[in-house]
């Protein structure tokens, strides 16, 4: 019998794991002045990597998942979020790093795409 400590959801497949590490996540949004905050719901992942320079880091959180980062970035723990700058719950258009693994991710209307963000940022 397999000892299963996790089993996630990762970007849109089911995955088994014996042990999830903890990770430090970056989490990118636009700032509340930028032009491109009214339209950011209806982009897609292509547009936004585009204009990921506009983005600014405003918190750094401590989790095992994307989902937990989601999950984190609007209900808590405060304890799991490092702030950097003001931001709002994590939702779509959002930008997540993966610090440890340096992927980078879009909070997209159904999960995460993974994006390449411009060298800017």
């Amino acid at each position: 019998m397999l000892d299963i400590l996790a089993i996630f959801r990762y970007n849109g497949h089911m995955m088994i794991d014996k042990e999830i590490q903890m990770k430090r996540f970056a989490v990118f949004q636009l700032p509340e002045e930028s032009k491109f905050i009214r339209d950011l719901y209806f982009m897609g992942t292509k547009e936004i990597a585009e204009i990921s320079d506009e983005y600014r880091m405003v918190a750094l959180i401590d989790s095992k998942t994307l989902d937990d980062v989601f999950t984190i970035g609007n209900i808590g723990p405060e304890s799991s979020i490092e702030r950097i700058e003001p931001m709002h719950s994590v939702s779509v258009g959002d930008i997540i790093q993966d610090v440890i693994d340096d992927k980078t991710f879009v909070v997209a209307k159904y999960g995460f795409e993974e994006i390449n963000m411009k060298e800017s940022v």
